[in-house]
């Protein structure tokens, strides 16, 4: 992953989304990731969707997707963002990052 520059070298920064998609199992302990899940999106719901993508959904059931970029963009694959925005996305993808999630509490598959 990419850092902004720490100076304003541009008013305007391209952004490619950062996501990750998952099949999440209809389960106990699937619904257990899922309500996780749905706890990440409380970061910063205007700049993180955990939701259900379409096109996913169509080839595979039951898969989500967790991704960070501003809601207004949420439907493309990039943006132009400005400096400060750009800045703001990069530290709330920061947060997302297992960094700063406790990923010891994502329940395991059951053997």
């Amino acid at each position: 992953m990419k850092c902004v520059p720490t100076t304003d070298v541009s008013s305007e920064v391209g952004y490619r989304i950062a996501y990750i998609a998952l099949c999440i199992e209809n389960s106990k302990l699937g619904k257990e990731l899922f309500e996780i899940l749905e706890k990440i999106e409380a970061i910063d719901p205007k700049n993180i969707q955990f939701c259900c993508a379409e096109w996913f959904w169509n080839r595979q059931v039951n898969s989500y997707v967790l991704q960070v970029e501003p809601d207004k963009f949420k439907h493309q694959d990039t943006a132009i963002l400005d400096y400060k925005e750009a800045l703001h996305i990069e530290k709330v993808r920061n947060k997302c990052s297992p960094d700063h999630v406790d990923v010891t509490v994502i329940p395991l598959c059951s053997a």
